[in-house]
């Protein structure tokens, strides 16, 4: 039986000005330019920003193009879901690299939708998703995934949704397929 998530955020959970303001400095294996570095990292804030003024802290989630930096497109989500796949889909038959970002009101890294979102989007080269409360965790692709290795994946996925693996070791696998997990 699927779980049942309530739509409400703790009040432990929002967003405060602190976080804003304070959200440590992010740091990637692909991109070197420190100015776009910052300009992400702005970018970052912004997400928590928006989510925390006209989200109630629930989930909102952005693409930005990583050539020409322009936002693709935001969208608001749930306590505990935002639908990535619909700034994906926008993105579909795009022939340049985009960012997606997203937050977490539980602090978390990472779920199963996240990473199989990240592999199967060919032109989705970072992945970045903010805690509430701070945490910043980081995928990048570092290479094209060709078939085998998404099916691959896939069974990752799989094996840590019924249990037989752990969170640990999913990152260990996708790394053998040249994607960089982070934690700042």
């Amino acid at each position: 039986m699927p779980e049942i998530l309530e739509d409400h955020i703790d009040e432990k959970d929002k967003i405060t000005d602190e976080v804003v303001l304070n959200l440590k400095p992010i740091a990637f294996k692909t991109i070197v330019d420190e100015e776009i570095v910052k300009y992400i990292h702005w970018q970052c804030q912004k997400i928590l920003e928006i989510a925390k003024d006209k989200n109630e802290s629930k989930e909102v989630a952005r693409a930005l193009n990583l050539e020409t930096f322009e936002v693709l497109g935001t969208v608001m989500g749930m306590a505990h879901s935002v639908d990535i796949d619909f700034l994906v889909n926008q993105m579909k038959d795009s022939d340049y690299a985009f960012l997606v970002m997203h937050n977490h009101p539980s602090d978390g890294s990472f779920s199963r939708k996240d990473i199989k979102t990240f592999a199967d989007s060919v032109n989705m080269t970072v992945l970045i998703v903010l805690g509430n409360k701070g945490s910043i965790y980081i995928l990048e692709k570092t290479k094209q995934l060709v078939p085998n290795e998404l099916l691959s994946i896939r069974k990752t996925l799989l094996d840590w949704k019924n249990e037989v693996i752990d969170f640990s070791d999913v990152i260990e696998q996708i790394r053998t397929f040249g994607i960089v997990y982070s934690v700042m």
